[in-house]
């Protein structure tokens, strides 16, 4: 009993301070649970005696009010992201929540190992999210949560603190809409019987756009289309 207390303390320590310090979302997965990866995207391949892992992650906010634009240098396209003074400030704040969990369980006692936004492709957040009880798979193969919509990762930390663990949601979200699939140009959404699929090898995040100084054909961003037209977690009033 005394365990499962302090279990359930410490959980709630990580969740309070994850919230407070800048995330909108705070969830928990088992380790074991995310064994089924293929080798090199486990979370023992990161932290050999891990035990959970720790998701904080934003809804749409963080996307908000962004564009992109290019600056083309010897043939070479380099994509800028533009985003308002508030956007920014949102950003810094909620990158910081996550060094200051992993901080406070390194000053626990605990190891903590971050593992920032998936580029290193170690994890699949999505995986996390889902584990943690966060959000369900969409149509478009991205998590969705109830309230916030899309979801925009910030980092997971990988522990081998004994947590709570959440429990994977049963929603159906998308019901009957489709406007993910209508907005992918590529195909790599895709109604297979009664499902949806996401073909990865067709998902470029990219549309087609002329260089000016080559005059050549190159792939600029979508700015996440599918992504962009979910009405889930869009406040309309």
């Amino acid at each position: 009993m005394t365990k499962n207390l302090e279990t359930e303390k410490l959980t709630e320590k990580i969740r309070t301070l994850g919230l407070s310090s800048g995330a909108e979302l705070v969830g928990i997965a088992s380790a074991e649970q995310l064994e089924g990866a293929p080798m090199g995207h486990r979370p023992s391949d990161i932290l050999p005696d891990a035990r959970s892992v720790v998701v904080l992650a934003c809804g749409r906010k963080l996307n908000e009010d962004r564009h992109y634009f290019y600056w083309w240098h010897h043939g070479i396209a380099i994509k800028i992201v533009a985003l308002k003074l508030t956007i920014k400030w949102r950003r810094k704040r909620a990158v910081q929540c996550v060094n200051k969990v992993a901080s406070f369980l390194k000053n626990a006692g605990f190891k903590a190992v971050v593992e920032w936004c998936g580029w290193a492709d170690k994890l699949s957040f999505k995986r996390v999210l889902y584990y943690a009880g966060l959000g369900v798979f969409g149509k478009g193969g991205f998590i969705i949560h109830p309230k916030h919509g899309p979801l925009n990762v910030l980092g997971c930390i990988v522990t081998d603190a004994p947590l709570k663990y959440g429990t994977p949601l049963n929603l159906d979200l998308c019901g009957e809409c489709i406007e993910c699939m209508k907005a992918c140009k590529y195909g790599a959404l895709k109604k297979q019987g009664k499902s949806f699929t996401w073909i990865g090898r067709k998902c470029r995040v990219y549309d087609k756009i002329m260089n000016p100084v080559t005059e050549r054909w190159t792939y600029g961003p979508c700015n996440s289309k599918c992504i962009n037209v979910c009405p889930i977690g869009i406040d309309r009033t």
